[in-house]
Parts: structure tokens; C-alpha cells; sequence
């Protein structure tokens, strides 16, 4: 049965939450009448294929009349079910409660993130008041079960998914810069808890091995002009790279002998099954969220590796001396042509569990719930 569906998030720039709602829209508009509430639709990064509705109100003090527009805008539009991203849109969502079936969707190991009082306030309500949660790594879900007290029978893990035909084709395309035999590529927001500056540092001992090795670091955010600093006070001009927010990031991942992400927390790391999609072999921290779930057939909460640990669908860092075990699982890709070709297969053997329709499945099957007809 078609519904009426609105999904909700902040914007639609620079971010994996922006890029997995934007995903999902293009997707559900294939089977129902989806819309699209932002509260700022300026400088869009990604290409949405639904009606994108901004509503600025839902930015600054005036968010109790944005909350009453979204609700105006479910009743005018008989929507049946609305989907929200991230925190205080989770609660904006619920709030805004009109007939529909709320569904929001966690996208962070929250403890570890340690969002601010009125945030964690919003959260609360939030779970309490939503027809379902959606967690977008069961990490994710161990947390809010367990430490937010979240009750179970709401639960449902749906991890992201990535276009694979899209990335297939944007990945032959040929970069203009030139790129060295010895690429790693990292990509992310540039924010302290991505880890830009340890892998920054880990590449002055890499260098040092292995000269020609070059670090591209694609991504914006507030933390440029200190990784620049950081780049010039160790003599990495010639091998470390920013190159901002790109929108076809695949064709250099394609290239890489490593893709790493060093960040020390997250949900359900898009970015490294976007990189699996171009077959590169994969370094992440084993921190909250769900790198471990995506490199390893296990899941469960604990302290982590204490150690570079050989997964077996990429390389495992810990949290607590990553800079050290970086530069390990760094040399390791580099040098070792069979152990980069053994993980390059491996990527591409485990993206196959994040397929679009698997995943998509799980969406149609929460969607329709309770549907006499399901």
C-alpha cells in the first residue's frame, strides 16, 4: 500500500546522516509519496530526488513555530508516517505528532558522544514517545537499550546502504591530480573525534618507510586550519593533502592502497562501506559504533583491541594507541602486496551484505507494520 511519507532532517550537506536520509528518499519514492523538511536546503551536497521543503524556523528561537509548521504540514499532506534523523530532529518529529507513525533514527553511540544537557533531555522524550527507533548499527542499539534504558520491543537495527552502481561508475572516472602508487585516503568531517591529526602524525614514521606514500584527507569542517598547521610543522607538504568535501570521493578511493578511519566514536560508518564499494582495503578504530560490526562476523561491547588486529574484512586499530597501530596497519598495506590484495577481496566480498535491497527490506517491513495487509 502507498503512504504519504516525510522524512526529516537539519540539512543535506557534508555529513553521512545527510547522506544515508538522502539515499533513503531516493529509494522510497520508488513505492510511496515521500516530501523532505529541512531546516536549511542552501548548498546542498547531495541530490535528492523527493520535494525538499525548508523550513528555516526550525533554526534558532523560533523552533516552536517550526514544530507547529511540520505538524500543520503532516496534517495537510495526511502523512502516515514520518522518519526523522539525529537528536533534536528526533524530537522535533515526535512533538510535532499528528495521526502518523513516528520513526526515529539514532545515528551515534550517544554515551561516548556525551551530547549536551537540553540534547540529551530531547532524547529522552524522544525515545519514549516514538512509534520505533531505528539504530543504524547494533552497537548503536546495545547503547540505547542498555545505558538509555530504551525499551527493546521498539528496537530495530537497519544498517545503511550505499548506490553501488552509482559508485561503480563514478569510480573509473580519472582524477586530475596525480596521485602516487602509495595512496591512503581518508574522508570525513574535520572534527577532532575523526582522528584527522593521529593519522596525520602516523604518516611522519610512514614517510619515513616509505617515501612516496601519499595521504589525500577529503572533507571540510573547523579543524582545517589546524591539520594545515599540523601538515607544515612535520614537512608533509609533499605528502599529506586536504582536498575538502568532494563529491566524487570513490575515484580516489578506488585508487588507494588503504582507506582509513580513525574516528573515536560513530554509528554505522557510511564512508567505509562506500570504500569496500571500490574494493580498498579498510583500517578503523575499533571505537562505539559500528566499524567492528562491518569488519568482523562478531559483535560485542567491550574495551576493544588493544592492538592491531587483522579482522576478517579489514584491519582493526585500538582507540587508545592509534597513532602507534596506524602506522602498523599502514606499512602493512603498503608492503605487503598479498595481504593488500587479500583484504581488497575482502571489501568487495563483504559489501554485499549492505546491499540496497536487503537493507531497503528492512525499511518497507517497519513502514508498513501493522498494516492489515502485511
Amino acid at each position: 500500500m502507498k503512504k504519504n511519507i516525510m522524512l526529516i532532517i537539519g540539512q543535506l550537506k557534508n555529513g553521512g546522516a545527510e547522506r544515508s536520509i538522502t539515499n533513503l528518499a531516493n529509494e522510497l519514492i520508488k513505492y510511496h509519496n515521500v516530501i523532505l523538511v529541512t531546516a536549511n536546503a542552501q548548498n546542498k551536497d547531495y541530490i535528492c530526488k523527493v520535494p525538499v521543503i525548508e523550513m528555516k524556523e526550525l533554526q534558532g528561537w523560533r523552533k516552536i513555530l517550526g514544530i507547529l509548521k511540520i505538524r500543520q504540514l503532516k496534517k495537510q499532506n495526511k502523512i502516515d508516517v514520518c522518519i526523522s534523523y539525529i537528536t533534536l530532529y528526533n524530537f522535533y518529529n515526535v512533538i510535532s505528532h499528528y495521526k502518523e507513525k513516528t520513526i526515529i533514527s539514532i545515528r551515534n553511540h550517544l554515551t561516548t558522544k556525551n551530547e549536551k544537557r537540553l540534547e540529551k533531555l530531547c532524547h529522552k522524550i524522544s525515545i519514549k514517545l516514538a512509534n520505533k527507533i531505528v539504530c543504524c548499527s547494533k552497537s548503536v542499539a546495545y547503547d540505547q537499550i542498555h545505558n538509555f534504558k530504551c525499551n527493546p520491543k521498539k528496537v530495530v537495527v537497519i544498517e545503511n546502504f550505499c548506490n553501488e552502481l552509482q559508485i561503480l561508475e563514478d569510480r573509473q572516472k580519472e582524477p586530475k591530480e596525480s596521485l602516487s602508487n602509495n595512496l591512503i585516503v581518508t574522508m570525513g568531517r574535520l572534527v577532532e573525534h575523526k582522528g584527522h591529526i593521529e593519522i596525520i602524525k602516523a604518516m611522519v614514521d610512514v614517510v619515513k618507510k616509505v617515501p612516496d606514500s601519499q595521504l589525500l584527507i577529503l572533507g571540510r569542517g573547523p579543524l582545517k586550519e589546524k591539520l594545515l598547521a599540523l601538515i607544515k610543522a612535520n614537512n608533509l607538504e609533499n605528502n599529506v593533502y586536504l582536498m575538502d568535501f568532494q563529491k566524487n570521493p570513490y575515484q580516489y578511493i578506488y585508487r588507494a592502497k588503504a582507506f582509513v578511519l580513525a574516528s573515536d566514536f560513530e554509528g554505522f560508518p557510511n564512508v567505509i562501506i562506500e570504500a569496500m564499494a571500490c574494493g580498498a582495503p579498510i583500517i578503523a578504530t575499533d571505537a562505539p559504533g559500528g566499524a567492528k560490526e562491518i569488519l568482523s562476523d562478531n559483535y560485542y561491547e567491550d574495551k576493544g583491541v588493544t592492538k592491531m588486529t587483522q579482522a576478517k574484512y579489514g584491519i582493526l586499530i585500538s582507540k587508545e594507541n592509534k597513532e602507534r597501530d596506524l602506522v602498523k596497519a599502514l606499512l602493512l598495506l603498503l608492503n605487503n602486496k598479498s595481504k593488500y590484495k587479500y583484504y581488497q577481496q575482502k571489501s568487495l566480498e563483504r559489501i554485499k551484505t549492505f546491499n540496497k535491497d536487503i537493507i531497503m527490506e528492512k525499511w518497507k517491513k517497519i513502514i508498513l507494520e501493522g498494516d492489515k495487509n502485511n
